[in-house]
């Protein structure tokens, strides 16, 4: 809890995290725990991140499908996209500093940076973002929020290419306003190193 507000995450989304099960402190490295869950709440997909430290990665047997996401509390026909799980509470902590409802879209992370293939046609989806338009077929707009760097822009126009050629659903890409991703833009709108 305490690394996640020195992120400038919102204490409210923290709590639902915990609560759902959608976070946890990993024991006895005290890694943040990211878990991605199905549509019937079952944890499919662990991402670990840790504190203090440089480590990320997956837990054995997750399955990149389920993602870490956090649905909307009504069908929403928006999906707002990020990197990671980070960006994804930092952009809900965005909104509620707008004293906007962070819980009126669907909100999906893909668990780290989407690498496409060199000719765009050949790539695939993001494994998370095939399962999640799969299980909320309402979704008609992909709102893509990579990071604000090469591989994000690259990574952005891929998926907005294959969204229109696969899905024929709109997209845009929305990189945020300011530092490299949302987590960044977060720190920089409240100060934080």
């Amino acid at each position: 809890m305490n690394y996640l507000a020195r992120r400038g995450i919102d204490p409210e989304l923290i709590d639902f995290c915990i609560r759902t099960g959608r976070l946890y402190e990993s024991e006895p490295y005290h890694n943040v725990v990211f878990i991605g869950q199905d549509q019937d709440g079952k944890a499919r997909y662990a991402n670990l991140r840790g504190i203090g430290t440089d480590f990320i990665g997956d837990a054995n047997g997750s399955d990149k499908h389920y993602s870490f996401a956090i649905p909307a509390t009504v069908p929403s026909g928006t999906l707002h996209l990020f990197e990671s799980a980070i960006d994804l509470l930092s952009y809900g902590t965005l909104l509620k500093l707008e004293n906007m409802d962070w819980r009126r879209d669907e909100l999906l992370s893909l668990a780290g940076v989407y690498k496409p293939r060199n000719r765009i046609e050949d790539s695939t989806l993001p494994a998370a973002l095939e399962q999640y338009l799969s299980d909320h077929p309402q979704i008609c707009r992909v709102i893509i929020r990579l990071d604000n760097d090469a591989a994000g822009r690259l990574a952005a126009q891929t998926i907005q290419v294959l969204l229109k050629k696969d899905y024929g659903l709109p997209s845009e890409f929305r990189p945020p306003p300011q530092g490299k991703d949302y987590n960044d833009f977060l720190c920089i709108r409240r100060g934080l190193a």
